[in-house]
């Protein structure tokens, strides 16, 4: 399943996302907003990261006009390897060497076209479980456990 929320600024990007992967084939749930209203990002964020740690083969996708605080606030949940992307190479890289389970877009910064083509490329692509990434999400996991 993948989730999709937004703040009132990336609230026209999502709904274009949410048809891009209907249209795609994927279950999608969008869980808000419902309209283009001011909304707290952070809420929105919570809501996507919480639903995604609930199942290891979920993802999730923010959007906020720079995605820079959504990114934030998602990455407080433990878990949660959320990645801002700007570009396709770098939507790649997030998953196969970060395992980022959700993404982050800056709707103020891309096109709609730029969009699909960076969430295309984010969804196709998987982990590497090359040993150099192993260890770099061993790390990371064990720095998120830290009490």
């Amino acid at each position: 399943m993948i989730f999709l929320a937004s703040d009132h600024i990336g609230f026209e990007y999502k709904e274009k996302i949410q048809d891009y992967l209907l249209n795609k084939g994927y279950k999608v749930k969008n869980l808000g907003p419902k309209n283009d209203k001011v909304v707290n990002f952070s809420e929105y964020a919570l809501l996507v990261a919480k639903n995604v740690v609930a199942d290891p083969y979920n993802r999730g996708i923010l959007v906020s006009g720079t995605g820079q605080g959504m990114c934030i606030a998602a990455n407080k949940v433990k878990g949660i390897y959320a990645a801002l992307v700007y570009a396709e190479d770098v939507a790649v890289k997030s998953r196969e060497e970060n395992n980022s389970n959700v993404l982050c877009l800056p709707a103020r910064h891309l096109s709609v076209e730029a969009v699909n083509d960076i969430v295309s490329a984010w969804l196709s692509t998987s982990f590497s479980t090359t040993k150099e990434s192993l260890e770099h999400i061993s790390l990371i996991k064990e720095i998120e456990n830290e009490k």
